[in-house]
């Protein structure tokens, strides 16, 4: 009789952990160049006739903005969090197998947070300093993309085109009515974003 009860035990523990993932109340998505047009214009790059090449990318480099230690005006004012999501994000690129370089990296990252909802329709909807005067990256109008509050969003240049060729978000981080910058769900949150990309640096 012991081994049926801690079998019901067992499986009552897994049903509350997973109704605790399903109700965490965080959205993530992306948008890659190259997918099918969403006919409601939100969540998509380009059409299916610019496809990219990712395995052509092996280095990546940070963005102006991230690699300044002083600016955190993208991230709440704060440099702690803004360093939490920076190593997330570095974490899930090792993991694939990037080498990052100072400079000079086949793709550009960059990411911020956004504590309110917003829609992303232009490259001013990024909010100032974003990206640096000499860092021309023009923005695709099929790149739009509404998030919730609390929200992060990483977005990846092929530099030497200019252009994104990928975007992954999560909306929903919150704590009532404030953004939740606890260090384990910044890192979840990104991890979970970084699920949605499916291409590596090496051959894994």
């Amino acid at each position: 009789m012991k081994a049926p009860h801690s079998f019901l035990l067992l499986t009552i523990f897994a049903l509350l952990a997973g109704g605790c993932a399903s109700e965490s109340g965080v959205t993530v998505g992306s948008d890659q160049r190259g997918q099918a047009t969403d006919m409601a214009g939100n969540g998509v790059i380009d059409n299916t006739t610019d496809g990219v090449d990712f395995t052509k990318y092996k280095t990546y480099s940070w963005a102006s903005q991230v690699s300044n230690s002083q600016n955190g005006s993208l991230f709440l004012n704060d440099l702690l969090f803004k360093g939490m999501i920076r190593d997330a994000v570095e974490h899930e690129m090792a993991s694939r197998g990037y080498t990052y370089q100072p400079t000079g990296g086949d793709l550009v990252m960059n990411f911020r947070s956004f504590d309110q909802p917003t829609e992303i329709t232009s490259t001013s909807s990024l909010g100032a300093g974003y990206w640096d005067t000499s860092e021309s990256y023009a923005f695709n109008d099929k790149q739009k993309v509404k998030l919730d509050r609390g929200s992060i969003l990483v977005q990846m240049i092929d530099r030497k085109k200019g252009e994104a060729v990928w975007q992954g978000y999560a909306s929903g981080l919150t704590d009532g009515d404030v953004f939740n910058k606890d260090k384990d769900k910044v890192y979840v949150a990104v991890g979970q974003i970084f699920k949605e990309y499916n291409h590596r640096a090496d051959k894994l």
